[in-house]
C-alpha cells in the first residue's frame, strides 16, 4: 500500500465518522421535534380551555339518515360525542384529523346551514382512537370513511362553524414543526449521502443498503450509551405483624378502668347521627399508626392480581380479582383500636416484595385534604401487569351505643395487559357497645366489583350479627359474580374465614378464599423505608413521639404529642390563609371528572420485557428503568387543570427516568443548539397562547350569536336535549322496569286524556299539574336522602320512590281542593285529576307499599330461604286484605248498598284509619304544644342532681361490668374441661350444677342492670334537654313561644270542650265554619259585604294554611319517629310504613277539609269520593281527639311529677 492509499482510507475513514456525528445530531433533534409537537397536540386535545366551539349539530350517515350530536372543535381536531357528557366513557363517537381535510360549504334542501368536511384522495378521515383512549366509538349509526356532512340549525351557527373550523385548520398548520431548514444548515459544508455513496461505490466496490446503515447506526448508538446508576429509596424490612385470631372473641375488648370516665366525658359531647371526624378522642383508643398505613393492609397478598392478569378466562379473572379484594379483611388487629387521623399533605410509602415474579408492589398514599378527610392511594406493579388507585372519604356517625367507620370512595384496579378496570367499594365498620354490652367490631355494607369492559360484575353484603341471633351469624358474608342481570355464581362464608363460591349451572361448591396457616405463611413481605431517610410528613416519622408514649401506656405523654402534631397543621392551615394560599398537593391531582385524585407519576404500559429491566421509587416517585425511550402511558388518568400548566412544560417528568440514553462526547449539544431549540419552544409557546386567545373570542362569539338567535327549531332542539332525563333511575338495574311502566301510563294517559279533550287547555291544565307533581315529588325524594337517610347507609331507592311517590300523589290532593276554591282550572280537567291521584295513591296504600313492607320483613328473618320469601309475602299481603276488609264492619261510614270492589268500600276503610291517626297526633300536639312552650312547667333541675343522676349511672355501668367478668369467668371454666374429660365430668357434677345456677342468676341480674342503665341514661338525657329548655324560656324567643303556649292551652280547652259538646248532643254543622262565621258577622254586628265572595277568599287562606301546617307536622313526626325507630336493618320497612300512614292520613284530611269548604266547592270532591258518610268521620275525630288528649294530659302529669321532689324530702 502507497503513500496515497493510506492517505484515501484516512480520508475516507474520517468522512464516515464526520457523517455518523452528524446524522445522530439530526436524528435526536428529529425525536425532540416529534416530542414537542406530540406533547402540544395532546395539550391542546386535553385542555378544556382550548375549545374554539362546542355545540350540537347534525351529521348524515352512511344510510342517508340524520343523527343530532354534540361536536367540541380544537386545533386540528373535530370530536364528536353522543351529548355533552364529554367527559364520561362511552359517550365518544368519532375525531376527524382536519389536518387531511377539506372545507366546503354544501347547499341542501333542509333548513339550516350544511357543510363538508372531506379528503380529496378519498381516504379515511377519522382517528384510530378517542380523547381518553377509546378503541371502539359509541353505538350510532354508521359514519362515511372519507367525508363527513354536517347541519347547524341556523344559517348564522352555520357560518359560525365555518369560521371556527378554518381557524382550527390554520391552528393545525401552525403547530406542525419541521427541522428542514435546521437539517440544511447542519448539513451544509459536509458530503452528503448520496456522495458519500458513490465515493464508496467507486473506491471500495461496496454497497450501502439504507436499512441496514440505520441497524449499524442504531447498534452503534446502543453499545455507545452509558448506563446510569439507579438513585432509589432505601428500604428495609417492616416490623413483623400481629394477628387477631376470628371469631367473636377476638373482636371485643374491656375498657380499662380509669378509661371509663373519659368514655362517659366523650360521650356527653356528641349526639347521635353527629360525625366524629372533628372530635378529639382520647389517645387509649388509638392504634399506634396513621390511617395512610391501616390501608396498605389490603395488598399482602397482591399476587392474587399477578395471576389475574395471566388468566385468559374473563370469568375466572373476575373470580382472581374478588379472591384478591377479599383476601384483605381476615387481618385483624389486637384490640379495637382506630388509627391516627393523617393530616394535611401527611405521606406514606413501602412496597411488598412477590419472589414468584421478582417484583416489588409499591405503595404511595397521601393525605390530600383534611376537612373532609380524603386519603388518596396508588398501588403499582407493571412487572406482574397491575395498577390501583383509590380515593376515600372517612367518615364517622354516632348513634348512642355504636358507631360507624365509613369508607365513602372506590378505588380501580387496572389490569394493564387487558386493559380492563375493576372498580371497588369498601364496607363499613360498626362498633358496638360503647355504653352497653360488649365493645365489638364489625363489617357491615353492600359492595360491589364491576368491570365495564367484560360486562362481569360482583355484589358482595357483608352481615352484621341480628340483635336476635347466634354467634354463628358474625362476620358473614354473602354475594353473587353476574354476567350482565345473569347470576353466574353464589358466594357465601365468613369474611375472616373460609369463603365459598357455588356455581349456578351445576351447584358445585368449591373454596374461593381461605385463610389457613399456609396461605398466611405465604403472605408478602413488607418493607417500609429507613426511618433515617424519612422525610418530615412521613408517617411513621410525624407520629413516631405519639406512638412511642401508647406502646409505653403513658397516656399522658401521647395526648400531649398528638396535640403537638394537631397543631402543627393548624398553624400551617393559617399561615396558608395569612398568605392568601391554599394547600397544594405533592403527589396527586383531582381529576374533575371523576373526582377521584389521580397520581402524576401513573404509568400505565404493559411491561415490555425486552425494553423494561426494574421498576423502582424514588423521591416518591415510581419510575421504570429501561433499555430505550418510550413514553409514559396516562390513558387512565386525567391531570388536573392546576398542574397542566407546568407538566407540560416539562420534559423529563413525561419520561420514565430508566429511558433515559446516556450520550457519548459526540452527541453533547452545542450552546447553539440548545439556543435554537429553546426558541422552537418558545415560539411553540407563543403560538399556543395566541390559539387559546383566539378560541376565547370565537367562542364569546358562539356564545353570543347563540343567545341572538331566534331559530324556534333550534331553541325547541335545546330544550330537548337528553340531560333532562332522570338520570338517578338509571344508575339502578332494578328501576328499569318500574320506571318504563310508570313511563308508559304516563304517556298513555296523556295521550288518552288529548285525543279526548282535542283542545290545548287540557294540555296546558295537564302540564301545570304535572310540573307541580315533578316539583313536590323531587321535594319528597331529597327529604327522604337528607332527612330519614342521612346516617344510614343501606338505601333502597325502590323505598325511597315510593315514599316520594306517596308524597306527591297526597300533595297533590291537596293542591286540587285550593284549585276548587279559586277555580284556577277546567272543571273536567279537576274532576279527572281527582280520580286519577285517588285511584294511584289507593293502589299504593293497598296493593303496592303492603306487600313490600311484608317482603322487606320476611327477608330479614335469617332462617327463612330466599325462594320462600315471595310466597310468604303474598300470603301476609292476603292476610292484610283481609284485616282491612273486616276493619269496616264495626264502623257506620257507608251505606250497605256499595259493592265489595267500589271505590267508596276502599275509601271509607282508609278513611278510619287515617282519621284515628290524624286525631291522635291532633289531641298529643295541642297538649304537648303548651305543655312544651310554657315556662310554667318546666322544672328546677340543678347541676347537682345531673351530677347525682351521672353517679347512679356510672355505679351501675361499675356493677355491670363486674357481673359480666364474674359471667365470663365461670363459662371459661366450666368450658376447659373439654367434651372428651367425661369421667372427670362425672366427679365434679354437684360443683358444676352450682356454678350453673350461680351463672343464671348472674344472667338475671345483668339483665336487671341493663334495664337500669337504660333508665337512668333516658332520665339523664331528659334532665339535660329540660335544663337547655329552662335556659331558653329566659331569652326574648323563649318569651314569645311563653305567650305563645298560653294562647294554645286556651284553644285547646276550647277543643276539648267543643269536642264533648259534639259527642253529647250529637251535633252536625251543616255549613261551613266560614261562612257560618261570615253570616254571624253580617246579621249580629251589623256588617254589609258581600257572604259569597269573603268566603271563598277566607276558605281558601284556611284551607292553605291547614294543607301547609298538616304537611309540615306530618313530616316533621315522620323524621321523629325515624330517627327513634330505624336502624340499618329495619330502615326500609319503618320507612314503607311511614308513607303508608302518611297516604292514608291525607285521604283522611281531605274528608275532613271538605267539611271547612263551601258548599258550591264540594261537588267534584263528592263525586269522586263517593256517598260516604262525611259527619261519621267527625264524630270519629272527636272521640279519638278526646281520648288522645285527656291521655297525654294524664301521662305529662306523671311525667312532670316524677320530677316535683315530695314535701317530706
Amino acid at each position: 500500500m502507497d503513500g496515497s492509499d493510506v492517505s484515501s482510507a484516512t480520508s475516507y475513514t474520517l468522512d464516515l465518522g464526520q457523517t455518523k456525528t452528524k446524522y445522530k445530531k439530526r436524528k435526536l433533534q428529529y425525536h425532540q421535534a416529534k416530542k414537542r409537537a406530540t406533547r402540544e397536540l395532546m395539550q391542546a386535545l386535553k385542555d378544556p380551555t382550548i375549545v374554539l366551539i362546542a355545540d350540537w349539530l347534525k351529521v348524515r350517515g352512511t344510510l342517508r339518515k340524520w343523527t343530532r350530536v354534540f361536536c367540541v372543535l380544537k386545533p386540528g381536531l373535530f370530536i364528536i360525542y353522543k351529548n355533552q357528557k364529554t367527559h364520561k366513557h362511552g359517550h365518544w363517537i368519532g375525531t376527524v384529523l382536519l389536518n387531511c381535510c377539506e372545507l366546503i360549504e354544501r347547499p341542501s334542501k333542509k333548513g339550516g346551514f350544511c357543510f363538508k368536511l372531506f379528503h380529496p384522495l378519498d381516504q379515511s378521515i377519522w382517528a384510530a382512537r378517542g380523547p381518553k383512549g377509546e378503541a371502539f366509538g359509541a353505538v350510532t349509526q354508521p359514519l362515511p370513511t372519507s367525508y363527513l356532512i354536517c347541519r347547524s340549525p341556523s344559517d348564522e351557527s352555520g357560518r359560525c362553524w365555518m369560521d371556527g373550523l378554518e381557524m382550527a385548520l390554520k391552528c393545525n398548520r401552525l403547530l406542525m414543526k419541521t427541522l428542514h431548514n435546521q437539517w440544511f444548515q447542519d448539513c451544509s459544508g459536509i458530503v452528503v449521502e448520496d456522495d458519500f455513496e458513490d465515493k464508496a461505490m467507486k473506491e471500495s466496490n461496496y454497497s450501502v443498503d439504507p436499512e441496514d446503515e440505520d441497524e449499524t447506526i442504531s447498534e452503534m448508538e446502543e453499545a455507545d450509551s452509558v448506563e446510569k446508576v439507579i438513585q432509589e429509596t432505601v428500604y428495609v424490612p417492616a416490623p413483623p405483624e400481629v394477628f387477631g385470631a376470628s371469631g367473636e372473641s377476638e373482636q371485643v375488648e374491656e375498657v380499662a378502668e380509669e378509661n371509663k370516665s373519659l368514655i362517659w366525658t366523650l360521650m356527653k359531647q356528641v349526639r347521635p347521627g353527629m360525625d366524629l371526624s372533628k372530635v378529639v378522642l382520647p389517645t387509649f383508643i388509638l392504634e399506634p399508626r396513621s390511617f395512610l398505613e391501616k390501608l396498605a393492609d389490603y395488598y399482602y397478598h397482591a399476587d392474587l392480581l399477578s395471576e389475574a392478569a395471566k388468566e385468559n378466562d374473563p370469568y375466572k379473572r373476575m373470580q382472581l380479582v374478588l379472591k384478591f379484594y377479599l383476601s384483605g379483611f381476615y387481618k385483624k388487629p389486637k384490640g379495637l383500636k382506630k388509627p391516627y387521623n393523617p393530616i394535611l399533605g401527611e405521606v406514606f410509602r413501602c412496597y411488598w416484595y412477590d419472589p414468584s415474579t421478582d417484583s416489588r408492589t409499591f405503595y404511595i398514599a397521601e393525605q390530600v385534604s383534611h376537612h373532609p378527610p380524603i386519603s388518596a392511594f396508588f398501588v403499582t406493579n407493571r412487572k406482574s401487569g397491575f395498577n390501583i388507585s383509590g380515593t376515600i372519604l372517612a367518615k364517622s356517625k354516632y348513634y348512642g351505643n355504636s358507631l360507624s367507620a365509613i369508607m365513602c370512595g372506590s378505588a380501580r384496579i387496572t389490569l394493564l395487559n387487558r386493559g380492563e378496570n375493576y372498580i371497588v367499594t369498601l364496607p363499613y365498620a360498626h362498633c358496638k357497645g360503647l355504653l352497653l354490652g360488649t365493645l365489638s367490631m364489625e363489617l357491615g355494607g353492600s359492595v360491589s366489583l364491576t368491570c365495564d369492559r367484560t360486562s362481569y360484575s360482583a355484589l358482595i353484603e357483608f352481615k352484621l350479627r341480628p340483635f336476635l341471633g347466634r354467634f354463628d351469624y358474625i362476620n358473614m358474608l354473602s354475594g353473587k359474580i353476574m354476567l350482565g342481570k345473569e347470576t353466574l355464581a353464589d358466594i357465601s362464608g365468613r369474611w375472616d374465614d373460609t369463603i365459598y363460591i357455588t356455581d349456578k349451572q351445576t351447584n358445585e361448591t368449591n373454596i374461593l378464599w381461605g385463610p389457613i396457616d399456609t396461605v398466611v405463611a405465604h403472605r408478602l413481605k413488607r418493607s417500609d423505608v429507613d426511618f433515617d431517610v424519612q422525610e418530615e410528613f412521613e408517617s411513621s416519622k410525624l407520629w413516631i413521639k405519639v406512638t412511642e408514649a401508647i406502646k409505653a401506656c403513658d397516656q399522658e405523654l401521647a395526648t400531649v404529642e398528638k396535640t403537638k402534631v394537631e397543631e402543627l397543621q393548624r398553624q400551617k392551615a393559617k399561615d396558608l390563609v395569612d398568605k392568601g394560599k391554599v394547600h397544594q398537593t405533592r403527589l396527586f391531582d383531582l381529576d374533575a371528572n371523576s373526582s377521584m385524585w389521580i397520581y402524576r407519576h401513573a404509568d400505565y404500559r404493559p411491561w415490555d420485557i425486552q425494553n423494561d429491566l426494574l421498576q423502582y421509587e424514588y423521591d416518591f416517585i415510581i419510575q421504570t428503568k429501561a433499555l430505550h425511550k418510550t413514553p409514559i402511558v396516562k390513558s387512565n388518568s386525567v391531570r388536573s387543570l392546576n398542574s397542566l400548566g407546568v407538566s407540560n412544560m416539562k420534559d423529563e417528568e413525561d419520561w420514565s427516568d430508566g429511558e433515559e440514553t446516556a450520550s457519548d462526547a459526540s452527541l453533547v449539544i452545542t450552546k447553539e443548539e440548545e439556543e435554537e431549540n429553546d426558541a422552537v419552544c418558545k415560539n411553540s409557546t407563543v403560538i399556543l397562547n395566541e390559539v387559546r386567545t383566539v378560541a376565547k373570542l370565537v367562542k364569546e362569539l358562539n356564545d353570543r350569536m347563540n343567545t341572538i338567535s331566534s331559530d324556534v327549531l333550534f331553541l325547541r332542539s335545546k330544550l330537548i336535549s337528553d340531560d333532562a332525563r332522570w338520570y338517578w333511575f338509571s344508575n339502578s338495574d332494578r328501576w328499569s322496569t318500574p320506571m318504563v311502566v310508570a313511563v308508559a301510563v304516563g304517556l298513555a294517559v296523556f295521550i288518552l286524556a288529548f285525543c279526548q279533550q282535542q283542545i290545548m287547555g287540557f294540555v296546558f291544565d295537564s302540564t301545570f299539574l304535572h310540573t307541580s307533581q315533578a316539583i313536590v315529588f323531587i321535594c319528597g325524594w331529597l327529604f327522604c336522602i337528607r332527612q330519614l337517610y342521612s346516617g344510614n347507609q343501606v338505601r333502597c331507592y325502590k323505598v325511597i320512590f315510593l315514599f316520594s311517590l306517596t308524597f306527591c300523589l297526597s300533595c297533590t290532593m291537596f293542591e286540587l281542593i285550593i284549585f276548587e276554591i279559586l277555580n284556577f282550572l277546567e272543571s273536567s280537567v279537576r274532576y279527572y285529576y281527582w280520580k286519577l291521584t285517588l285511584y294511584l295513591l289507593l293502589l299504593l296504600l293497598i296493593l303496592v307499599i303492603p306487600f313490600n313492607i311484608a317482603q322487606y320483613t320476611i327477608r330479614n328473618i335469617q332462617f327463612i330461604r330466599e325462594s320462600s320469601v315471595n310466597l310468604l309475602s303474598g300470603i301476609s299481603w292476603l292476610s292484610f286484605l283481609y284485616g282491612f276488609w273486616r276493619l269496616g264492619f264495626p264502623f257506620p261510614a257507608l251505606s250497605s248498598r256499595f259493592g265489595i270492589f267500589s271505590i267508596e268500600n276502599i275509601i271509607s276503610r282508609v278513611g278510619v284509619i287515617g282519621v284515628t291517626v290524624m286525631a291522635m297526633l291532633s289531641g298529643f300536639g295541642a297538649v304537648n304544644c303548651p305543655y312544651t312552650y310554657m315556662s310554667y312547667f318546666m322544672q328546677k333541675i340543678t347541676d347537682n342532681d345531673v351530677r347525682n343522676m351521672e353517679r347512679r349511672y356510672l355505679k351501675t355501668i361499675d356493677m355491670l361490668v363486674t357481673k359480666k367478668k364474674k359471667l365470663l369467668l365461670e363459662r371459661k371454666g366450666y368450658t376447659t374441661l373439654g367434651p372428651k374429660a367425661n369421667w372427670l365430668r362425672l366427679a365434679i357434677q354437684p360443683i358444676i350444677t352450682s356454678s350453673e345456677g350461680s351463672g343464671a342468676l348472674l344472667e338475671e341480674e345483668i339483665d336487671y342492670l341493663e334495664e337500669a342503665a337504660r333508665h337512668l341514661l333516658a332520665e339523664i338525657m331528659e334532665m339535660n334537654d329540660m335544663k337547655r329548655r329552662l335556659l331558653y324560656s329566659k331569652t326574648l324567643r323563649g318569651r314569645y313561644f311563653d305567650c305563645l303556649g298560653y294562647f294554645f292551652s286556651a284553644y285547646c280547652v276550647w277543643k276539648l270542650f267543643m269536642a264533648t259538646v259534639n259527642i253529647i248532643f250529637d251535633r252536625v254543622g251543616k255549613v261551613d265554619p266560614v261562612t257560618r262565621g261570615i253570616e254571624i258577622s253580617v246579621h249580629l254586628m251589623g256588617f254589609d259585604f258581600d257572604v259569597k265572595f269573603w268566603s271563598q277568599h277566607i276558605s281558601f287562606i284556611l284551607v292553605g294554611v291547614i294543607a301547609v301546617t298538616s304537611v309540615r307536622g306530618l313530616l316533621i313526626t315522620i323524621s321523629k319517629l325515624f330517627s327513634i325507630v330505624a336502624s340499618d336493618k329495619w330502615s326500609n320497612i319503618v320507612c314503607l310504613l311511614l308513607s303508608e300512614v302518611m297516604g292514608m292520613y291525607f285521604v283522611s284530611s281531605v274528608l275532613l277539609i271538605r267539611m271547612s269548604m263551601p258548599a258550591e266547592y264540594r261537588s267534584i270532591i263528592t263525586d269522586v269520593l263517593g256517598e260516604l258518610k262525611f259527619h261519621f268521620y267527625h264524630r270519629w275525630f272527636d272521640v279519638i281527639f278526646l281520648v288522645s288528649g285527656l291521655s297525654s294530659i294524664f301521662f305529662l302529669y306523671l311525667a312532670r311529677k316524677k320530677y316535683i321532689p315530695e314535701k317530706g324530702d
